[in-house]
């Protein structure tokens, strides 16, 4: 049997204080790319390796990971692997702790690295009660605190909006000048990378397929084309979203699909997370909704599926009022699709997973079949004995819109679902959307991509702490 590498005859050297790309399509060998610079492989993964890693003049595969910890911080994609104490401010001097710094300069560590990450006024908040983006925050500040020379970030900024990856970038950028620190990052953001980084490697199938000055490499749009890069955009959605919705008064004839009236949902009075939220969704609607890390959408999303009852305010679904109906029975009108796909598959087949909720709803064999078949055909799956999790992210996101198609849901929600995908796997999934939103089905979307609400989006909502405070529609 041939041997197959996920990365293969790469050769390359970083600079002190360079700032190097890591760019490419999912599963082009990024992250493993990654976990070779700080000795996770070949310490904690299985595997062969030949050849060497040298970081700062020491052999990886000869250094303990914790040895290299001093030398290289770390962060990955996604944050909740990476958080595990009870406050923000324990998670950011946890390092610094282990190492027996002084109880001062850890205090002026931290004090530092949330202040960059703009987490300084989250000291005493639990990690698990912020939003995906803000976690991902704190991950970076607990990198930052350990005051290492390399740092080494796997797509850090695909749970942040705009806002907070420019501050990040701002304060890495701050860090690679001022305190010649390396950074080595993995992105899928073209346009901040040909901001900030000195060079640009594009892997491809474990290969390095080019790798050269970032200007160079990110101006050739075919080339970006042909490895999954989405070229720098400018995206200006002011200028493809200037009407503004008059209440969806031209629906006014109709039950709306979902109307939320004085939505507030909190975990204590003090600390809303949402509030006072009033919106009305028609049918066949194609919503876009975006807005900072934490102002509530997340909260929101679930508030219409029925995961969290609002504590004051109703949500009605085609005029039902959802605090009178089960989950079950709102999961008939809603699919809810979040960031990771991997929440939401637990059977051994592409085709078990679409039809275990039809088994449990007691349908018949031969109307479960048609089903499935017919959703698995509709995203574009055609092996259903696959198992799940051997599926790239974009497949496996398009397995859980294949499970709520089949549901019968005619309103289907994406919880930043472009989280982590390559700019293909992003197109194939919105392509979905899109062809369910031709066919009358109501697609509401959160994402921090500017790209594809102008490119996919009929409306656009903008939230923040205080609640809507845009609702525009695309030009005509």
């Amino acid at each position: 049997m041939e041997r197959k590498y996920s990365l293969e005859g790469i050769n390359i050297s970083v600079l002190e204080g360079e700032f190097l790309a890591v760019m490419g399509e999912t599963g082009s060998g990024k992250s493993t790319f990654c976990r070779l610079l700080n000795g996770i492989i070949p310490h904690f993964y299985g595997g062969h390796l030949s050849g060497t890693v040298t970081v700062d003049g020491e052999h990886t595969d000869e250094s303990s990971v914790a040895h290299l910890a001093l030398k290289i911080g770390m962060a990955l994609d996604d944050p909740e692997n990476q958080l595990f104490t009870s406050s923000v401010r324990n998670e950011a001097a946890f390092g610094p702790e282990n190492l027996l710094f002084p109880v001062k300069e850890i205090e002026e560590r931290v004090k530092y690295a949330l202040s960059a990450v703009g987490l300084e006024g989250f000291k005493e908040r639990q990690p698990m009660t912020l939003s995906g983006g803000e976690k991902q925050r704190l991950v970076i500040a607990a990198t930052l605190a350990m005051n290492a020379k390399i740092l080494v970030l796997d797509e850090p900024l695909c749970r942040l909006d705009p806002e907070g990856a420019a501050q990040v970038m701002s304060v890495l950028g701050e860090l690679k000048d001022k305190h010649k620190i390396a950074v080595i990052m993995t992105a899928h953001d073209s346009k901040k990378m040909l901001q900030y980084a000195d060079r640009v490697c594009i892997l491809k199938e474990g290969r390095i397929a080019c790798c050269g000055a970032a200007k160079n490499i990110l101006s050739n749009r075919t080339l970006l084309e042909e490895n999954g890069i989405q070229p720098p955009y400018e995206a200006d959605i002011y200028s493809v979203f200037t009407e503004k919705t008059d209440d969806c008064k031209e629906h006014e004839t109709n039950i709306p699909a979902v109307e939320i009236k004085d939505f507030s949902f909190f975990y204590t009075p003090e600390n809303p997370v949402a509030e006072k939220i009033n919106l009305t969704i028609v049918d066949n609607d194609y919503i876009a909704l975006i807005g900072h890390n934490g102002c509530g959408k997340t909260t929101l999303l679930k508030g219409i599926t029925g995961l969290l009852s609002p504590s004051t305010g109703n949500i009605f679904i085609y005029g039902k009022n959802t605090s009178e109906l089960s989950i079950s029975e709102i999961s008939k009108e809603t699919g809810f699709i979040t960031q990771n796909p991997d929440n939401q598959l637990f059977t051994d087949s592409v085709y078990d997973e679409v039809a275990f909720a039809l088994k449990n709803a007691g349908l018949s064999k031969e109307e479960i079949k048609q089903r499935a078949e017919n959703a698995l055909n509709m995203v574009g799956l055609k092996d259903m004995t696959l198992f799940p999790h051997a599926l790239s992210k974009a497949d496996r996101t398009r397995l859980v819109f294949a499970c709520v198609i089949a549901m019968g849901c005619r309103i289907i929600i994406l919880d930043e679902v472009d989280v982590g995908q390559d700019y293909t796997g992003c197109l194939k999934i919105m392509d979905i959307a899109n062809a369910l939103y031709s066919k009358g089905f109501t697609i509401i979307f959160v994402t921090h991509n500017m790209s594809l609400v102008c490119k996919y989006a009929r409306r656009l909502i903008i939230m923040d702490k205080k609640g809507i405070v845009t609702d525009v529609k695309r030009k005509k």
